[in-house]
């Protein structure tokens, strides 16, 4: 069973609009296309050709690169996507590939993703991984193994990992007296007396050390250093993220024009057009609202609540309380009925009756009418899951199918968009 994956998507020249469709690389796993790999090397993965001008450009898709051989798994975020977008389309490729995977193949590590911007931010990412792994197998080559201990007692597994340096390194002592420790307290202690460890460079040095005690077959010490890494994570909370991975966008204030939709923070990519909101705001009934939900799709997203509710945080600043209480009114009532349509199960069902639609148009345009979650994100995501999931059981015809629902419930919402 193959595990990288490649997804026809419709796609626009930026030079000159033409529409066309392209093979995009979605899922790449490096063991089983080294081809792939090499033409992310050379700048060359997912380039894509205009067939009126010719202009050739990055596609600009997500994509997950997982090398088995170097223990490491990368997302490419889109440009601009916003910080949802990429941990939904990160943890889809990702229940893909674990999917796709033997039991015996599903090791901690494909737990830690590393996100990057672009392509261009895997391919700087491996080249550095690369550089680095290359400079510790040439140092370990020039060491001798150390002779077993037979009578001395075994040291605890974390050790094992850690070999003394050639010079003292208080940084690697700090590592060990984190495994040793056996109280929070403990752990606290050996921070304060180590604070590189809670920094970027006690992320890279973890991550090294778990590389290392993977390659030596130690994988319960891998195992134990990852454990400490995403404790140190965690421990962080709002401060710098590690190596690798995204900060959250920071919002700036937005100017204030008096308008009756009031405008969200320029940094914040808008999902809600103004079209959709001003149908949100003329709704005086829940059969308004729902009839808002289905011409509008982006309003069932759950990102919309926070764009809405930035709006009356605008309206109140601006002095316009009752605007304010008219906004909240309807973000509450989109909320209910948000959770009423978009929740699991009502989306389990979406997904089935689509199914059994088959190719008649009616009867998907029911599905639709019936099912306003089949045009939210959610929908596009469990579809991918169903193709995933069909590619594994060696159901082609389901995978195809799901494939193309995806395709075509992108078209109809981006024609409703495009109407607004």
């Amino acid at each position: 069973m193959t595990v990288s994956y490649a997804e026809n998507a419709a796609l626009t020249c930026p030079a000159c609009g033409e529409r066309f469709d392209a093979e995009v690389w979605m899922l790449v796993d490096t063991t089983e296309r080294p081809d792939l790999m090499q033409q992310l090397r050379d700048e060359r993965l997912n380039l894509v050709s205009c067939p009126r001008c010719g202009l050739t450009s990055p596609a600009g898709g997500p994509l997950l690169l997982h090398d088995p051989g170097a223990r490491r798994v990368y997302f490419a975020a889109p440009a601009d996507a916003a910080e949802h977008e990429v941990r939904e389309q990160a943890q889809a490729l990702l229940y893909v590939l674990v999917g796709s995977l033997p039991e015996e193949a599903r090791l901690p590590y494909l737990g830690d993703v590393q996100v990057e911007q672009e392509l261009a931010g895997v391919r700087r990412a491996v080249l550095r991984n690369e550089r680095k792994a290359l400079s510790r197998a040439r140092a370990r080559a020039g060491e001798a193994p150390e002779p077993a201990q037979t009578h001395a007692p075994a040291p605890p597994p974390a050790e094992a990992a850690l070999p003394p340096p050639a010079e003292p390194s208080p940084i690697l002592d700090a590592v060990r007296a984190l495994l040793a420790a056996s109280s929070l307290e403990e752990f606290e202690t050996v921070l304060e007396s180590e604070p590189r460890l809670s920094g970027p460079a006690g992320d890279t040095l973890l991550a090294d050390l778990a590389d290392a005690a993977y390659a030596q077959g130690e994988r319960d010490v891998a195992q134990a250093l990852g454990e400490v890494r995403l404790l140190l994570r965690d421990r962080r909370g709002q401060g710098e993220p590690p190596v690798g991975e995204t900060p959250p966008l920071a919002a700036t204030p937005a100017p204030l024009e008096g308008s009756a939709a009031p405008p969200l923070p320029p940094q914040a990519a808008p999902l809600l057009s103004d079209t959709a909101f001003g149908a949100l705001m003329r709704a005086d009934s829940l059969g308004d609202l729902a009839e808002a939900a289905r011409e509008h799709p982006a309003l069932l997203e759950p990102s919309a609540d926070d764009e809405i509710g930035a709006r009356a945080e605008a309206a109140i600043d601006e002095g316009n309380d009752q605007l304010a209480q008219a906004i909240e009114a309807r973000r509450e009532a989109l909320a209910d009925m948000r959770a009423e349509l978009t929740g699991e199960t009502t989306l389990m069902h979406a997904i089935q009756t689509l199914v059994r639609a088959g190719d008649h148009e009616e009867a998907l345009a029911e599905a639709i009418s019936t099912y306003p979650v089949l045009l939210t994100d959610a929908a596009q995501e469990a579809l991918f899951r169903l193709a995933a999931e069909s590619r594994t059981r060696g159901d082609d015809a389901l995978a195809e199918r799901a494939v193309e629902y995806r395709e075509w419930l992108r078209s109809v919402r981006e024609g409703l968009e495009g109407d607004s």
